[in-house]
């Protein structure tokens, strides 16, 4: 299990946000994946094989939410659960576009060196949302690092859209690890694929994803870089 240190404080991180939400009414609600490669950032965390992740998220009033996210992680020497907290607010900019803030926390069992938090915000249109992360110690190997995504989401029939993902990922200082691509900082991942709704709750999505080499070596650069996913989620 995690070290009671780690979940405390990964626990604290989200607290305080909620902590401006008072005793508001919120909704909670669930969801479990199954995935043939899980990935993150284009880089698989599952030694590309197939995964399950359990999610439960928070929506408040005023715009605050929170969220947790269990899954299983395969490293080079060991494995264990990978917990992922979350929490932050959205607020309305203009009709049609909201921006948010927020902290998400990574902790690992077994290998506690690779914990690591973010900052991001974001904005939020109807079918799309463009997000930029900062962490000042990029899976604990010494490094800041800025990450920013765009996310695209098309409906093309009733139950059908085509998704769309382009993330860069972006590191400095600290000591350059000697397995790094040491002619580029930066690391590219790209994600297009399709996704059908099956019923309330429900959804399975195809997609074709992959990444460039480059930017902050983590244990996660042996895996394969590109590979079609096969996913199903289901809400509850």
């Amino acid at each position: 299990m995690l070290p009671p240190a780690h979940l405390a404080r990964l626990t604290t991180l989200v607290a305080t946000l909620l902590a401006g939400a008072g005793g508001a009414w919120a909704d909670v609600g669930g969801t479990v994946s199954l995935q043939t490669d899980a990935r993150e950032r284009g880089m698989s965390y599952s030694a590309n094989r197939p995964s399950a992740q359990l999610g439960l998220a928070w929506d408040g009033d005023a715009g605050w939410y929170a969220g947790a996210q269990l899954a299983h992680a395969r490293f080079s020497q060991h494995r264990g659960a990978a917990v992922l907290l979350y929490g932050g607010r959205v607020i309305e900019l203009t009709p049609g576009l909201d921006g948010e803030a927020g902290l998400v926390a990574h902790a690992y069992e077994n290998v506690s060196s690779y914990d690591y938090q973010e900052v991001y915000v974001g904005l939020l249109g109807e079918r799309w949302n463009l997000r930029a992360y900062l962490s000042p110690d990029y899976y604990g190997i010494g490094q800041r690092s800025l990450y920013a995504e765009f996310n695209l989401r098309w409906p093309l029939m009733k139950g059908v859209a085509a998704v769309g993902h382009v993330g860069l990922l972006h590191g400095w200082g600290g000591q350059v690890s000697p397995y790094a691509d040491s002619r580029n900082a930066t690391r590219m991942d790209v994600r297009l694929g399709a996704s059908w709704q099956l019923g309330a709750g429900s959804d399975l999505q195809l997609a074709w994803t992959a990444a460039g080499r480059g930017g902050p070596y983590t244990w996660m650069d042996a895996t394969r870089r590109r590979t079609v996913v096969l996913g199903l989620t289901v809400a509850f």
